[in-house]
């Protein structure tokens, strides 16, 4: 089969991939993979937290703040499975990274984007939680519908293992330091001219061969 050259002057898009990847793209790829295994090992916490407190618990906690018990009973269970869709969410959430650094090495624009807002809207919300659980310590005990918050935070925290709340903190601290990378990374020169559509090259005009 005989191939037909393009047309004298003809435009070619240039080969997706074809840009070597910048330093910037791969370390902001590793820090989405970093996201992904930090998001796994909150969601293990969490989940260890309250599968090895003894049952009925919390409800005896929520009882002794005040609540009655039929409602402490409820709110127990709530938070049970709180706790545990929150632990399948950040699982989906890590799986969804990854996916997100294996298609920003590859240069995807789209992924770009979503890995901007994503990491820009878990940047407010970790730094949010990081101030309030600062700020959490030196607050004294409210109270609501007669529910003394404050000892239900503290007892809660007491059948905590020791390590989770440092370990807690660390990993978010991390989370949120790996998240600004990510923003910066992806933001500097190098790039966004590996995220910029390839110009077209121009192929020069093909002459019959005798």
């Amino acid at each position: 089969m005989s191939y037909t050259p393009p047309p004298s002057g003809y435009l070619v898009p240039a080969a997706p991939g074809s840009t070597p990847r910048p330093a910037t793209v791969s370390v902001s790829a590793l820090l989405l993979y970093v996201i992904s295994a930090i998001l796994l090992l909150s969601a293990a916490i969490s989940v260890y937290t309250f599968a090895s407190m003894p049952e009925g618990l919390i409800e005896d906690i929520y009882r002794d703040a005040g609540m009655d018990a039929g409602l402490a009973e409820s709110t127990a269970s709530i938070a049970m499975v709180t706790a545990y869709v929150t632990a399948a969410l950040y699982v989906a959430l890590a799986v969804f990274f990854v996916v997100l650094g294996m298609f920003v090495n590859k240069g995807k624009q789209w992924a770009r984007i979503t890995t901007w807002v994503l990491t820009g809207i878990g940047l407010c919300c970790i730094g949010f939680g990081l101030v309030f659980q600062g700020l959490g310590s030196g607050l004294g005990s409210s109270s609501a519908g007669g529910i003394d918050q404050k000892e239900v935070t503290d007892r809660l925290a007491e059948v905590a293992p020791d390590w989770s709340v440092l370990v807690g903190t660390v990993l978010n601290v991390v989370l949120l330091l790996s998240m600004l990378g990510v923003i910066i990374m992806l933001a500097l020169p190098p790039s966004n001219a590996y995220f910029r559509k390839p110009a077209p090259e121009w192929t020069p005009p093909a002459y019959p061969t005798v």
